[in-house]
């Protein structure tokens, strides 16, 4: 029977460690055909870990994965995690190599999982920071359908069903200004059951993860977030785009708080 990995980041995106058992590690080349497509940017050589939990965010949703270490319990980190994505039968794949060939990692060793702390806080603010644009722009334009997210550094943006124009640049940076300063809580809770749905927020019983800006949206959501809108810093609206009846609004937060 496939066991799922706990995805504990869903419910406390704050850990940057966590304890945890190794379920399997084995080279690249030695998963099935869909396992290795996830990992098909990096060398086959490569290994790929999976553990009982992880904090870890794989790929998805619009936000880039976590990057970090893993080491055996009491010793240095001897992994390098490069790429993190989840498989369809719900097992999170940890993709890297380790930086000494002479340690090997093996089903039911205590290992301690780290976070790269500034990758993860950078796109925490990122994702939050789209979801209060979805907001703002749900408050000046609710006529208009969002279609799209992307959360990654550089592309981040939200696109829509309708036209905007360079003239509504002004009135979305003031609303979203005003969001942030409002210093509302970022909300989570959990709803239903999503069987037959594919999520990245799905937990192990199915129920879908709901993010909310201050109670002002109910979004479907498997990021990792921060606590309150102050926390997300400058939300820059950095242009306003047009193309076959789809807008784009492109944005960017501080790397660094």
């Amino acid at each position: 029977m496939t066991v799922c990995t706990e995805a504990v980041y869903l419910h406390d995106a704050t850990l940057r460690t966590l304890a945890t058992e190794i379920l399997s590690c084995q080279p690249i080349s030695s998963l099935s055909e869909d396992e290795q497509s996830l990992g098909r940017t990096l060398a086959p050589e490569d290994s790929a870990i999976v553990m009982r939990q992880t904090i870890l965010y794989p790929r998805g949703g619009g936000q880039p994965s976590d990057t970090g270490t893993i080491a055996l319990v009491d010793q240095e980190p001897t992994f390098t995690v490069s790429l993190v994505r989840k498989a369809d039968d719900g097992k999170i794949l940890h993709f890297g190599k380790p930086s000494n060939q002479d340690i090997s990692f093996a089903e039911g060793q205590r290992v301690i999982q780290n976070v790269d702390a500034e990758r993860r806080d950078y796109h925490s603010r990122l994702h939050t920071g789209g979801h209060i644009l979805g907001v703002a722009m749900e408050m000046l334009m609710p006529g208009l359908k969002e279609v799209k997210a992307n959360h990654a550094p550089g592309e981040a943006c939200l696109e829509f069903e309708g036209l905007l124009y360079n003239e509504h640049k002004a009135s979305i940076q003031e609303k979203l200004d005003d969001l942030v300063k409002q210093d509302l809580p970022i909300l989570i809770s959990w709803a239903g059951d999503g069987s037959g749905l594919k999520s990245l927020g799905k937990d192990r019983e199915g129920a879908i993860r709901i993010v909310s800006i201050g109670g002002l949206d109910q979004t479907p959501c498997g990021g990792t977030h921060v606590s309150r809108t102050s926390q997300v810093g400058h939300v820059e609206v950095r242009k306003v785009s047009r193309q076959k009846g789809i807008s784009r609004v492109s944005y960017e937060v501080p790397s660094i708080m």
